[in-house]
């Protein structure tokens, strides 16, 4: 009986491509966990924190180079998933795009570099970091995942991970070789995105040609406001570490950044699973509302109920969590509370990016790009006002108002269509 359940999983294509998927995305999750502790043994809770940063303005400019090409371009294969001719539009588009894109970002990353004191100390971190901005154009995960392709994205996806983590271990040796990480992640990255690219032109048959310079601005243009509201919500998501290293040092952002660790764990983790879920969705919302509604709520509804008990098992291990960071015991004495109140946010983000994923299937962008302009300045205006009185407590307080922010406006967006599907 077991093994024709097996069996039954394995033939089951969606079930098949998730474990596929599930297996490959893991390695996202695992190599900041296994680096960490390194980077904090060698390089201290100062090293990791500074790592933390230069990573921290990589994703920031990886906003402006994916100018919503993850999400809307997904949306788009999806659709398109039969017409090699549109594909091809679609892909070279966004390349040629991004190529450009990365000319802005590289100018905004050499103004900060050169001109403001705060980044200037660390210019080689930041120059080694623009590796993974740069590998970013690149990569052609968002396409693949529109097409269903999930043995190729989790393929590509180990390899260069696999290849990040046997360089850091190999040479950060020293106190100051944390500045060598963010460039093995992005050199990695971007010899394997070269790869998946050299894939779909061989096996998939999609080809790349230049596209005409008035569609490109044509892009920029059409998808400015979502991309504004992109870097609103990167600035949420980046301010507590920057502006905790700018007001409270290296160190409070090195033990902000241990805690960061598990909410991009969980960050990370949900949106990988809501990802895989995306392009069906998108495919079943065009003429069964009813049937996706349903698909939406199964499956983000068992998601937050595995995230509830994964983190209930942090609760209770929060000092051995700590501990396997490498942290010091008058470090974690500080920290455990805090780190256990910090569990709150994934739990609320496992109810406001499923929501988050159903405010963009229905085509609600501008209700997105208002709640995400609106509840970035909250959260950056919460931490502004108090974080010289209560320091790391007004970071993580913040993220949790902004995740309840988030739920509430999210779901005022779809009231609407959710009550007219269930009636």
């Amino acid at each position: 009986m077991k093994k024709e359940k097996l069996l039954s999983f394995i033939t089951n294509k969606k079930k098949s491509n998730f474990l596929i998927y599930g297996i490959g995305q893991s390695f996202n999750l695992l190599s900041p966990l296994i680096v960490a502790p390194l980077i904090v043994s060698v390089c201290r809770e100062s090293g990791l924190g500074k790592l933390g940063l230069g990573f921290a303005l990589a994703l920031f400019l990886i906003l402006i180079v994916d100018y919503a090409f993850d999400v809307k371009g997904t949306k788009q294969v999806s659709e398109n998933r039969t017409n090699i001719q549109a594909l091809q539009e679609l892909l070279s588009e966004a390349l040629f795009t991004k190529i450009f894109l990365f000319f802005i970002a590289l100018t905004i990353a050499l103004l900060l570099v050169f001109f403001v004191p705060f980044f200037s100390q660390e210019k080689k971190l930041y120059f080694f970091s623009l590796t993974i901005v740069l590998a970013q154009v690149f990569n052609p995960t968002w396409f693949f995942q529109g097409l269903e392709k999930f043995k190729v994205v989790s393929l590509l996806n180990i390899l260069s991970k696999t290849v990040y983590v046997v360089l850091v271990f190999n040479f950060v040796r020293h106190k100051d070789d944390y500045v060598l990480a963010n460039l093995f992640l992005g050199c990695s990255a971007l010899f394997f995105n070269l790869i998946g690219l050299f894939l779909l032109n061989k096996k998939y048959n999609i080809h790349l040609f230049v596209p005409k310079k008035n569609r490109v601005i044509e892009i920029i243009k059409n998808d400015f406001t979502f991309c504004l509201s992109q870097l609103f919500l990167s600035a949420r998501q980046l301010s507590p570490l920057v502006l905790t290293g700018y007001f409270l040092g290296f160190t409070f952002a090195g033990q902000y950044k241990i805690m960061e660790q598990v909410i991009t764990l969980f960050r990370t983790y949900i949106q990988v699973f809501l990802k895989f879920f995306y392009p069906s969705l998108c495919y079943k919302i065009v003429d069964k509302k009813q049937e996706a509604y349903a698909y939406w709520k199964k499956y983000s509804f068992y998601n937050s109920i595995l995230i509830l008990t994964a983190l209930i098992v942090l609760f209770v291990f929060s000092e051995q969590v700590l501990l396997f960071f490498k942290l010091d015991k008058a470090s974690l004495v500080s920290i455990n509370k805090l780190f256990r109140i910090s569990l709150i946010i994934s739990m609320l983000m496992s109810i406001s990016l499923a929501f988050e994923q159903l405010v963009l299937v229905l085509g609600k962008n501008k209700d997105y790009i208002r709640t995400t302009i609106v509840v970035t300045i909250v959260n950056i205006f919460i931490i502004l006002l108090f974080i010289n009185s209560y320091h790391l407590y007004t970071i993580i307080i913040s993220l949790i108002i902004s995740e309840v922010l988030f739920i509430i406006l999210y779901y005022k967006s779809v009231i609407t269509n959710l009550t007219s599907r269930i009636n």
